[in-house]
């Protein structure tokens, strides 16, 4: 008979820019893609946690907060040599009792949703994402690029869609972005570059039409794919339309009641920051 073992550390520990090569060994080995800007984006704006066995990182999870009005929790991740051990819930327990606000929120894949649900995370949506070269993509001549004297209004825009003021995120969204446009009613939107894409993220627009507008512009002249998680099914069958196919998508789930003009967000900032 062979007894198991298990001498993973039971209390998360909070990560540092010095476990970035391990979280994205982490992502690898779980079949993600290894994003360090996005990784390292992430750790400087939020709170990292990571479960260790013998030394190794063998879990992770990030917490971003919003002014104390809103946590969004990511990354939730664990080895495959200790899946099973129930190391998701514990980094994901420990993440809502640091979290310290009312509402918390995370885009759960199909295999983590059994898990939310257990915690008391409701289903509140879906984003679908979306992939592949945009057709045909021109300027429509009626947005702009944004300015950095544009941030204010931006990030008062941002909090009436998503319901909790991310001001000192987008201080380094902005730079973080390749580009950020404003449409004719007052929406947005922005893009960002991956290992492999232009991310578009967020879309903030007043109707699903001008949420075509800005995506179309962010596409227009963009090289290689674009990507998109489009929350609304009208914007969903133009992506496809224009070329993008379907990849799937993931369950956004809530503890707490939402604020904002929902309605207003056709496309998250990213899946990890709501």
């Amino acid at each position: 008979m062979y007894w198991l073992t298990v001498t993973t550390d039971p209390t998360p520990r909070a990560l540092t820019h010095g476990h970035l090569a391990d979280c994205l060994s982490l992502a690898r080995d779980r079949g993600w893609s290894p994003e360090e800007r996005k990784w390292s984006f992430l750790l400087d704006n939020g709170t990292g946690y990571g479960l260790f066995d013998s030394g190794e990182l063998v879990g992770t999870t990030v917490v971003t907060r919003y002014a104390g009005q809103h946590a969004v929790l990511s990354m939730v991740l664990v080895a495959s040599s200790h899946a099973g051990q129930g190391l998701g819930r514990r980094l994901v327990e420990h993440a809502l009792a640091e979290a310290d606000c009312p509402v918390v929120s995370l885009h759960a894949t199909a295999m983590g949703r059994p898990l939310y649900e257990k915690l008391g995370f409701r289903l509140v949506g879906r984003a679908v994402t979306h992939f592949g070269v945009f057709r045909d993509a021109e300027l429509s001549g009626s947005t702009r690029s944004a300015l950095h004297a544009d941030l204010p209004a931006v990030v008062e825009r941002d909090a009436e869609a998503f319901g909790a003021d991310r001001g000192v995120l987008w201080k380094d969204y902005f730079r973080f972005t390749d580009q950020v446009r404003l449409g004719p009613s007052g929406g947005f939107a922005a893009a960002w570059r991956t290992v492999d894409n232009l991310s578009v993220g967020p879309v903030v627009a007043e109707s699903v039409e001008e949420a075509k507008v800005l995506v179309g512009d962010l596409a227009a002249g963009a090289e290689g794919a674009l990507r998109v998680d489009a929350y609304h099914p009208e914007l969903a069958d133009w992506l496809v339309e224009r070329g993008l196919e379907r990849r799937g998508g993931v369950d956004l789930m809530v503890l707490g009641d939402l604020a904002g003009d929902r309605a207003r967000l056709h496309v998250p900032m990213m899946q990890a920051l709501g």
